[in-house]
């Protein structure tokens, strides 16, 4: 488990700038109740070795304006103030990978700041200014430090006693940063989500460095090993943002879940591969239960009906992974249940 005191932070926000020249970070003053607190945001990484690509240290990122999933039900519920989170499922802690928070691959790249161009700073700024303006509420997840004296004078004039930083995945850095930086570790991710106060929309803005793996084993650590389901990889030879380096064509997807009036659930998996699809040793997990695919061959562009039992799926909303025989994320889904007599859902995009 990686040196994390996991914490998330809800409030209002007050203010916010880019750090000075050198210290790639978005700073943010919070005020819950009579409290303020610090948070740093990471908009460029310091994780890649001396040398490489300036490319190589924008980060990956995946903001939804409209965004919608089951861990919603639990991060509206969060008391103001800085408070400690537990690292579960069930205690709403956050996990990129083994969480279903989003797709991957819809992540990308941008500069931290550009002059006069396209830049996260830019991006974020916009958004937390429009949140600020609402009185929207902001929660936003990552590790809890105390703060140094005078650390944010300069660019507020205070400095609060506690801050929150690590607002982003923390797992799947290679060995030779996590010996260093020991973050490391399952349920632990950080990000920032912003609660509109007139409506139900929430806006949800996901950070991960290019360095990091997006396949990870029970403790966090990086798996040397791709399926497809993975965030970009980006060739930058030919200078600038680059372009995404082709990923493996997905071999199989999730794509519909229906809840029967028994309590079961039939989920429909398809070969989305041009060859069969031998599934034996794959299975279809929660964050707490292992169901194993029938040892079976899925033809071409063809379904299969997997029948589940009642503990894998909850009217309430979940997430369902698709791993293959090697342990591997093949597609995730988060549905959002539906009434006890039974209901439906769709995962097509």
């Amino acid at each position: 488990m990686g040196h994390i005191a996991y914490s998330y932070l809800k409030g209002k926000i007050d203010r916010f700038k880019p750090t000075p020249s050198g210290n790639p970070h978005l700073w943010m003053l919070v005020d819950a109740g009579p409290d303020s607190f610090f948070a740093t945001v990471n908009v460029q990484s310091s994780k890649d070795a001396p040398g490489s690509p300036v490319a190589e240290t924008y980060l990956d990122f995946f903001i939804d304006e409209d965004y919608r999933n089951p861990v919603l039900n639990r991060i509206r519920e969060l008391e103001p103030g800085l408070q400690d989170q537990t690292t579960s499922y069930d205690a709403g802690a956050l996990d990129y990978i083994k969480g279903n928070l989003f797709d991957p691959r819809k992540m990308r790249v941008l500069p931290s700041q550009s002059q006069g161009g396209d830049d996260l700073v830019h991006r974020l700024s916009g958004l937390l200014t429009l949140a600020r303006e609402q009185n929207d509420d902001i929660v936003i997840f990552g590790s809890q430090f105390r703060t140094s004296p005078h650390q944010t004078d300069a660019v507020f004039g205070e400095t609060p006693r506690f801050g929150i930083d690590n607002t982003h995945m923390a797992q799947g850095d290679p060995p030779d940063i996590d010996e260093r930086l020991h973050e490391n570790g399952p349920w632990h991710d950080g990000a920032i989500f912003l609660l509109s106060t007139n409506t139900d929309r929430v806006t949800a803005i996901f950070l991960a460095f290019q360095t990091q793996s997006w396949q990870t084993d029970s403790h966090g650590q990086q798996v040397d090993a791709s399926t497809g389901f993975e965030a970009p990889r980006y060739d930058f030879a030919g200078g600038g943002l680059g372009n995404p380096m082709p990923a493996p064509p997905p071999k199989a997807e999730l794509t519909s879940l229906n809840r029967l009036a028994d309590g079961t659930g039939k989920l429909v998996v398809a070969n989305m591969s041009s060859k069969p699809l031998d599934v034996s040793g794959w299975s279809v997990t929660t964050p707490t239960s292992s169901f194993p695919l029938p040892a079976t061959t899925i033809e071409p562009g063809q379904p299969l009906a997997v029948v589940l039992t009642d503990d894998l799926i909850t009217d309430a909303g979940g997430i369902l992974s698709l791993l293959d025989d090697r342990g591997l994320r093949v597609d995730e889904v988060a549905y959002s249940g539906g009434p006890a007599a039974g209901w439906s859902t769709c995962f097509a995009d």
